[in-house]
């Protein structure tokens, strides 16, 4: 009996899994109607997306996104947690963020 429970339990854990992903976007590689999806993104927005894209590469954060004309913080903050980076190439350039800074002991 107690094998029933762990095997309900593996199939509830992969279906939720599969859930949380059904909803994602990966920005580098979807098309305008994949895009249209996001909240706020209409068809203009989504091919801004991508013409942005054609020109200057993939994106490499998510926050990239808001290089593209019309769209803003508000509207990245929104699709966060659906928006994905699978495609993306991969980056030559340090993470952004702050440097690492080694303590100096005092004399």
């Amino acid at each position: 009996m107690p094998g029933v429970f762990v095997v309900w339990a593996w199939v509830l854990g992969i279906w939720f899994a599969l859930a949380l992903d059904a909803g994602r976007v990966d920005i580098n590689q979807a098309d305008a109607a994949a895009l249209q999806e996001l909240t706020m993104i209409g068809p203009g927005r989504a091919e801004a997306i991508i013409r942005y894209r054609r020109q200057h590469g993939s994106f490499q954060r998510i926050e990239d996104l808001m290089q593209v004309k019309g769209i803003g913080k508000a509207i990245v903050e929104r699709n966060r947690q659906r928006i994905t980076l699978e495609g993306r190439e991969p980056s030559r350039d340090p993470a952004p963020g702050p440097a690492s800074v080694r303590s100096v002991p005092r004399r």
